[in-house]
């Protein structure tokens, strides 16, 4: 596992270092691909990406707790738009992703996405995203399959999702908010909750785009 990590860790130094988007945001919580797996406490999350309008596109996600200064995850994307017209469609592999506890505990994800995405407007967009992947290293499996809108006016963003998480059969509700403060900050607020067990995650963050 060590020298998987390993090897991971070099291919996303290497995609960062031909990295065309990029961005670092510290936050009051975590991010997750599911937004009822959030964390809670304070993170630093830095993004980088090759050119995305190309038809074959890689990414990185870090996360690290600003706490502890431990990583909390690192996720390697390939992504291919199969349609790539008004209408898209993008398929995304995770290959793999990695979750560790501030005692270096890893645990590998692999994972396989979806998006589908139409514009109805100028201003807004709908679209869904399915998530199915399974943990390398012990039977936990999950699949998320999430209905939402982006709606954007002048500086503000908001992007609403209704989602149904396989894990415990739950369904839930969450809005990201943001705003432009200038071209390069973002000002940023989530929310989630849970309706089956009736939990509610929030944060807030700042957001560096390059």
């Amino acid at each position: 596992m060590r020298q998987s990590l390993t090897i991971c860790l070099i291919l996303l130094s290497t995609l960062a270092l031909k990295a065309q988007t990029g961005s670092v945001e510290i936050s009051t919580g975590g991010f997750s691909f599911v937004p009822a797996f959030t964390s809670k406490e304070p993170n630093l999350i830095i993004n980088a990406g090759t050119n995305p309008k190309r038809r074959l596109s890689g990414h990185l996600m870090y996360m690290m707790r600003i706490k502890s200064a431990t990583p909390t995850t690192v996720v390697l994307i390939t992504r291919y738009k199969l349609v790539d017209k008004k209408f898209k469609a993008i398929l995304g592999i995770h290959m793999p992703a990695f979750q560790m506890t501030e005692n270096y505990a890893v645990t590998s994800f692999f994972g396989r996405e979806l998006t589908l995405n139409y514009p109805v407007s100028k201003k807004m967009s709908v679209g869904s995203f399915i998530l199915n992947g399974n943990a390398r290293n012990s039977d936990f499996k999950v699949t998320l399959v999430s209905l939402n809108s982006n709606f954007h006016q002048q500086k503000w963003n908001f992007f609403t999702q209704g989602y149904f998480l396989s894990v415990g059969d739950m369904t839930g509700v969450a809005e990201t908010i943001s705003y432009d403060i200038s071209a390069h900050f973002q000002a940023k607020a989530f929310g989630n909750y849970t309706i089956t067990d009736s939990q509610f995650i929030g944060t807030v963050g700042l957001k560096y785009t390059l």
